[in-house]
């Protein structure tokens, strides 16, 4: 069978979008989950240091917090990168489908990766949502222990 790179770069090109986009995402995530993990340490370097009895309660919650979105941002992270994993596998067969004899087990194997890949991204975006909700909690503890602020 002949090819030219331009047959298979054309297999590709679609789809390398889909991966440049999920890797923008994985970006996103590990921004968020850094945050996160930054926030975490300096709230438990500050209990551990400076705490005081009146804000000892709401540093704890912070923490627990923090502690919460962390484990759900490494999570969602790591389910992104997975996605991206997929979608580069889809990228691949895309490129041996076109160098090699089309077979029919190239073309579920990608469409399966790529739809993997895609389902992966909704699910790592879900964890978002709920961080979200964790993170809007941990804005209100934040001034919990000081008065008269809603």
């Amino acid at each position: 069978m002949q090819f030219q790179l331009k047959d298979v770069l054309e297999a590709v090109g679609p789809t390398a979008s889909l991966v440049f986009a999920a890797w923008i995402f994985l970006s996103y995530l590990q921004s968020r989950y850094t945050g996160a993990a930054e926030r975490y340490r300096e709230l438990v370097e500050n209990y551990r240091t400076q705490h005081e009895d009146t804000r000892a309660a709401s540093l704890t919650r912070q923490i627990k917090l923090y502690r919460k979105r962390c484990d759900l941002m490494r999570i969602a992270t790591n389910i992104g990168v997975a996605s991206a994993i997929l979608l580069i596998a889809t990228l691949i067969l895309a490129a041996i489908e076109v160098i090699a004899p089309p077979h029919p087990a190239l073309a579920w194997t990608g469409s399966i990766t790529a739809i993997l890949g895609l389902l992966l991204v909704i699910v790592a975006a879900s964890f978002v949502f709920v961080e979200n909700g964790l993170m809007q909690q941990a804005t209100r503890d934040e001034t919990a222990d000081i008065p008269n602020i809603e």
